[in-house]
C-alpha cells in the first residue's frame, strides 16, 4: 500500500489535514497532559504530608478512615470527618487536627500507644493551619463528602445531598454542576445527534453504527430518543461481547492468541458473556471468581481465573487488587508502600495467605482448583529482616481470624476437615477438594459484602470507559497521593452502585443519560480533564478499531468465516496486538500503529471493491461530490464540511476512480477522527 501514501499531500484542506496526517500526528502530538498539584503550599509538601503519613495514615485513609476522617490528601483533611471540619483555615486553635494533639485533649491524638508529636511537630501543623489561605481550602473542600470503612456517606460540606428517588443521572449532573458554578467553568455545548450516536455505540456495544442506523437516529424527533438507544443497546447481544472483550483484559491481562483460545476453550469467555447478558450483581461475579466452585454449568468458566495462574499466590493476589480494592500493591511486597503509606506490607501478604492453600487439579470433569484444609501458615521479612505472620488481613481493614499451630506443633491432615476430601491415592478425583474452613471463601466475604472500595473501584472503571478517564486517574491507583477530582460524586456513585446490588447496567444507564456525558468537546474556560466540563478524546481498542472498520467499510465474513480471505479472528487479533491498550493514562499511539495501517496487505484487500462493501458501492456512484457525501456518511458519520467536500472531491476527479476510492477511505479510517471517540 506504499502507493497510497504520497496522494495524501493533495488530498485534504488544512482542517481535515491535520485529522488525516496520522503518522506526524502520532509522533508530534505527545505531550502529556499537565497535572495539578494537589497545592502550592511547600509547607505542606515538605513537612504536613510526611508528618501525616508517619503518624496517622495507618487509622485515617481511604480503606479505613477511622472517625469518617481521611488524613492521606489535602483535600480529604479539608473534607472532614463525623467530628467535624478537620482545619479551619487561619485558625489552627479551633481546628480538630491542632487541637487533639494536646495531652488533655478528648480524644488525643495519637493514640496512647503511640508516641506524640513533638512540639515543633505540632507546631508545623500550628503553621500551615494559620497560613492557609481560606479562598484555596474553599475551593478544594466546598463541594466532597466522605466514605467511610462502613460506606457511610458523610453529609457534603455545601449542605446538598440527592434527594430520595433522585434519578442517578440528575444527581450525577447536579454534582457536576456544583463544581462547575464553583470553579467558574462553562461546559461545552451538547453533542449533535450524530455525534452522540457513534459515542453511544462505541461505548456500549464497541463498534460504529452503519450509515443507515445514525441516519435514522437523527432524523427521529422523538424528544426520549436518546434514552431509547441506551436501552437498546443495553439489551443487546453484542453489549455483552464488547464488556467481555473489555473486562477479559482488565481481569486477566492480554496474553496473545494462546492463551486466548484457551480462555475461550475453557469458557471463560462464556462466563463473562453470560455475566454481563444476564446483568449478573458485581459483586456476585467477583466472589465466583475467587471461590473457584462453580455450581452451574454456565459458571464453570469462572475457576479460570485462578487456573490459569497456575498455583501463583502472588499473582493472583496482585490481579484482584485493583478490581476490589482499587489499588496497586505490588510495591508492598517487600515493604509498606513508600508513596501510599496506607497500603501495607501486611495487606499484601494477607491476600496471598488467602490463596495459598489452593491448587490446580485435573477432575474426571475437567479442571478444577482445589483448596486444602492444613498448612499455609507462613511469614514475611520487611527489609530491616523483621518476620512477621502472615494474617488473613486486608486492605479494607478486614481481618479473618484463624487459630495457628503452636510452635512445633505438626498439623494433621484427615478427611473431617473437608466438606469434598482429597482422593486417598493417586486417583483423579470427581471434584476439586473443599475444606470446612475455606481461606478463599473467607475472604470473598470480607471482600464482597460490606467492602465500599469494591463499589468504588467499578463506579470508577465504568466512568473511565465513558469519560475517557476516571474520577481517580490512573484507574487502578484510588489510593492517597490520587486523590479523586470529584470526590463528592464519586462517594454518591459508589454508595448508590452498592446500594442498587452492584448492578451493572444501571449504572451505564445513569451515566449515558446524564448531560455530562453527552457534551461536545471542549468547554469555555481551559478546565482540567478531571472535571469532565467537555467530552474526552477516548483512542479506540483493537477489537473497536476492527468492528468499526468492517462496518464502515461494508465487509463481513464470508461463508468460511473469511474477510477478504484472512481468517476474521485473526485479522481481529492483528488489531488487537497493535492497539492493545485499555484505560490508558494518556493516550500513546505509536508508530508501529502507523506503519501497520500503512503497509497492512489485509487492509488493502478489505478497501478493494468487492460484493456489496463501500468501495463497490462508491464506484456506482456518478458525481465525486456525492462519493465523498457517501463515505463520510459510512466511515465519519456526518456530512463533510465545504473545505473537506472540495478538496476530496477534487482529489477523486484527479485520479482512476478504483485507486482514487481506496486512497480516500485509508485516509479517513487512518485518521484521528476514525480512531478516538469524542
Amino acid at each position: 500500500m506504499e502507493r497510497m501514501h504520497m496522494p495524501l499531500i493533495d488530498l485534504f484542506g488544512h482542517r481535515a489535514r491535520r485529522s488525516c496526517y496520522l503518522i506526524l500526528a502520532v509522533l508530534l502530538a505527545r505531550l502529556a497532559f499537565p497535572q495539578n498539584a494537589p497545592t502550592s503550599d511547600t509547607l505542606w509538601n515538605s513537612h504536613i504530608e510526611p508528618l501525616l503519613k508517619e503518624h496517622c495514615a495507618e487509622c485515617h485513609n481511604p480503606a479505613k478512615s477511622k472517625s469518617g476522617l481521611d488524613l492521606s490528601s489535602f483535600q480529604s483533611i479539608l473534607r472532614g470527618g463525623e467530628r467535624g471540619a478537620a482545619v479551619i483555615p487561619g485558625r489552627p486553635n479551633e481546628s480538630n487536627l491542632y487541637k487533639f494533639l494536646s495531652s488533655d485533649s478528648d480524644p488525643h491524638m495519637p493514640p496512647a500507644k503511640r508516641a506524640p508529636l513533638g512540639e515543633e511537630e505540632a507546631g508545623l501543623i500550628k503553621k500551615w493551619i494559620q497560613d492557609l489561605p481560606e479562598a484555596n481550602a474553599a475551593g478544594i473542600a466546598s463541594n466532597h463528602s466522605s466514605t467511610n470503612s462502613s460506606g457511610k456517606v458523610t453529609i457534603p460540606r455545601l449542605g446538598w445531598k440527592p434527594r430520595r428517588n433522585m434519578p442517578a443521572s440528575s444527581a450525577v449532573d447536579h454534582f457536576l454542576e456544583l463544581a462547575w458554578k464553583l470553579d467558574k467553568i462553562k461546559p461545552a455545548r451538547r453533542a449533535d445527534d450524530g455525534a452522540f450516536v457513534r459515542r453511544a455505540y462505541l461505548d456500549i456495544i464497541g463498534r460504529i453504527p452503519t450509515a443507515k442506523q445514525a441516519g435514522s437516529f437523527v432524523k427521529d424527533r422523538a424528544k426520549d430518543k436518546r434514552t431509547r438507544l441506551i436501552d437498546a443497546l443495553l439489551a443487546s447481544d453484542e453489549y455483552a461481547t464488547h464488556m467481555r472483550e473489555i473486562f477479559d483484559p482488565v481481569l486477566m491481562s492480554r496474553r496473545g492468541p494462546e492463551w486466548e483460545d484457551k480462555r475461550a476453550n475453557q469458557r471463560w469467555f462464556a462466563f463473562l458473556d453470560d455475566a454481563f447478558r444476564r446483568n449478573r450483581p458485581w459483586n456476585e461475579v467477583i466472589r465466583e471468581l475467587i471461590v473457584a466452585r462453580p455450581v452451574r454449568p454456565e459458571d464453570r468458566g469462572a475457576l479460570w481465573y485462578l487456573y490459569e495462574r497456575q498455583n501463583s499466590a502472588q499473582a493472583v493476589a496482585e490481579a484482584l487488587a485493583p478490581v476490589i480494592f482499587g489499588v496497586q500493591v505490588k510495591c508492598a511486597q517487600c515493604h509498606d508502600h513508600m508513596v501510599a503509606r496506607e497500603i501495607k506490607q501486611a495487606h499484601y501478604w494477607g491476600m496471598v495467605a488467602a490463596f495459598n492453600r489452593s491448587k490446580n487439579v485435573e477432575t474426571t470433569n475437567g479442571p478444577g482448583v482445589a483448596e486444602s484444609a492444613v498448612g499455609g501458615f507462613a511469614s514475611f521479612a520487611n527489609l530491616k529482616k523483621e518476620s512477621q505472620p502472615a494474617l488473613l488481613t486486608f486492605f479494607n481493614g478486614r481481618k479473618v481470624d484463624e487459630a495457628w499451630p503452636a510452635a512445633g506443633e505438626k498439623e494433621t491432615d484427615s478427611a473431617e476437615r473437608y466438606i469434598v476430601p482429597p482422593p486417598k491415592g493417586k486417583e483423579k478425583p470427581q471434584q476439586p477438594a473443599v475444606p470446612k474452613f475455606s481461606r478463599r471463601e473467607a475472604f470473598a466475604e470480607a471482600v464482597t459484602r460490606d467492602n465500599p472500595l469494591l463499589a468504588r473501584a467499578m463506579v470508577n472503571r465504568i466512568w473511565a470507559m465513558l469519560f475517557g478517564r476516571g474520577i481517580v486517574h490512573p484507574v487502578d491507583l484510588m489510593d492517597s497521593k490520587h486523590p479523586p477530582s470529584q470526590p463528592e460524586l464519586l462517594d454518591w456513585l459508589a454508595h448508590d452502585f452498592e446500594g442498587s446490588g452492584y448492578d451493572v447496567k444501571r449504572l451505564l444507564r445513569a451515566l449515558c443519560n446524564t448531560k455530562a456525558y453527552q457534551l461536545a468537546p471542549g468547554c469555555g474556560k481551559p478546565a482540567s480533564p478531571g472535571s469532565f466540563a467537555g467530552a474526552i478524546d477516548k483512542p479506540l481498542s483493537g477489537e473497536q478499531l476492527f468492528r468499526s472498520l468492517l462496518v464502515a467499510t461494508g465487509n463481513q465474513p464470508d461463508a468460511e468465516g473469511k474477510i477478504a480471505g484472512q481468517d476474521e479472528k485473526q485479522a481481529r487479533r492483528a488489531f488487537v496486538a497493535q492497539f492493545p491498550d485499555l484505560f490508558p493514562i494518556e493516550y500513546n499511539a505509536t508508530l508501529y500503529q502507523a506503519m501497520f495501517l500503512a503497509n497492512s496487505s489485509w487492509l488493502e484487500q478489505v478497501l478493494a471493491p468487492r460484493a456489496g462493501n463501500l468501495s463497490e458501492r462508491l464506484l456506482t456512484v456518478r458525481e465525486e461530490s456525492d462519493r465523498v457525501r457517501e463515505a463520510f456518511a459510512n466511515v465519519f458519520g456526518r456530512e463533510p464540511d465545504p473545505e473537506e467536500l472540495q478538496e476530496c472531491a477534487g482529489y477523486l476527479a484527479g485520479h482512476s476512480p478504483e485507486a482514487g476510492v481506496k486512497h480516500l477511505l485509508w485516509a479517513m479510517l487512518s485518521s484521528a477522527e476514525f480512531q478516538l471517540n469524542h
